[in-house]
């Protein structure tokens, strides 16, 4: 590849990371991801120059809020023993209607959230409960402009903001351990490295980074976790293995709408790193394992908590799906609630910011392959559309 390099080495950014943070410990388990990732980015990505030091940029900032993280849990051993309640896990196809649910839940006031800017700065600057965090919230929102400037189409597809909720794949990125890495750009070395690593792994990291926000301040341990990714399809059982109590709502749609809306999406990730080149046919790829991986699950272990909604109960039955939400969650759903969040609908419209247009044969996607490779899925949401019928 002809991309341009970082022009730090792992060693140069971990003595960095170090300075910045004032935290003299040697972070020994992220060598190995890390140098990994680096190598990737050097040797595979075409990625500009602008986007080598954003990468660069990125990876001290994760090293220096692992850094307080581990500063913190030395000092502050009950930071450990903080309850984690729930969670409620949302899931399902990527463009299926998991970003708004999340936001239309996390407006109830009944669910702790991780907004952009705890995904981003989760580590606490001070290391002491309740301080000021203008300044890591305004990191992440100068990002979020940076995005915004790279490449302005990302947000008619997923719009970053710093105070709004967000999806857990900026955090999963503290581990160096995630998928989200080649979301950026190609780097093929690290997708295999990453093919054989366990998300426990990061599992176990997101709820150590749950109990520590509970512990600064910034959530309520009384109140349950609203998680979300569609990296989360095939995982279910790891997941239960770190919170034994996650329940899980699926989100639904037909993949001949949702794969290439992915691919589009993953382009303009890539723009704002100057990689925009991407290989499609490994994109749903993983697509296709992971919700197999799911379907599998779900036929092995028929007691999984799941609940099931289609893209249109998200978008056109939203005060029913509120409900099933509520029962499925064993939570008193309350007539302040409700209104919070039909508020939230009514105000943020779908293209609110403008259409997101994508197609098939854009994607270079065949709808004939897609349905011989997902054929257990189709069938899986025409059961989902004659149980909406028979019970209208």
């Amino acid at each position: 590849m002809s991309g341009y390099k970082l022009a730090s080495s792992v060693e140069q950014m971990m003595a960095r990371s170090r300075e910045i943070a004032g935290v003299d410990i040697v972070d020994e388990e992220i060598v190995e991801p890390l140098t990994v990732l680096h190598n990737a980015l050097n040797e595979e990505s075409a990625i500009d120059a602008k986007g080598a030091r954003a990468y660069e940029a990125k990876f001290i900032r994760l090293l220096v809020n692992r850094l307080r993280m581990k500063r913190d849990f030395q000092r502050h051993p009950e930071i450990a023993e903080q309850p984690v309640n729930g969670p409620l896990v949302i899931m399902g196809v990527a463009r299926s209607g998991t970003t708004k649910l999340q936001k239309v839940l996390a407006a109830s006031g009944d669910f702790n959230f991780l907004t952009f800017w705890q995904n981003f700065n989760w580590a606490s600057v001070t290391g002491e409960p309740g301080e000021d965090v203008s300044s890591r919230i305004a990191e992440a929102d100068e990002f979020c402009r940076w995005y915004d400037e790279r490449s302005p189409e990302t947000k008619l597809g997923h719009h970053f903001e710093a105070l709004e909720p967000e999806e857990e794949g900026p955090l999963s990125e503290g581990c160096f351990v995630a998928p989200s890495f080649y979301g950026y750009s190609e780097m093929p070395s690290y997708a295999h490295w990453l093919a054989d690593k366990p998300r426990t792994i990061f599992f176990r990291f997101l709820r150590d980074v749950l109990k520590y926000l509970q512990w600064q301040g910034l959530a309520n341990p009384d109140r349950p976790w609203l998680l979300k990714s569609p990296n989360y399809n095939g995982l279910e059982l790891q997941l239960r293995e770190i919170f034994p109590n996650a329940r899980f709502v699926v989100a639904n749609r037909s993949p001949l709408q949702t794969l290439a809306s992915m691919c589009k999406l993953v382009q303009c990730f890539r723009k704002a790193y100057g990689s925009s080149d991407v290989d499609n046919d490994l994109i749903i790829e993983g697509n296709y394992r992971s919700m197999a991986a799911h379907l599998a699950n779900r036929k092995a272990n028929p007691d999984l908590p799941i609940l099931d909604l289609r893209f249109e109960d998200i978008v056109g039955a939203l005060p029913e799906t509120i409900e099933r939400v509520y029962a499925h969650a064993d939570m008193e759903l309350t007539p302040t609630a409700r209104e919070r969040m039909l508020r939230w609908n009514a105000e943020n419209a779908m293209h609110k910011l403008g259409e997101f247009k994508y197609s098939l044969e854009d994607a270079g996607l065949k709808e004939t392959v897609i349905r011989e490779r997902m054929a257990d899925y189709f069938d899986h949401l025409d059961t989902l559309t004659a149980k909406a019928g028979a019970n209208r």
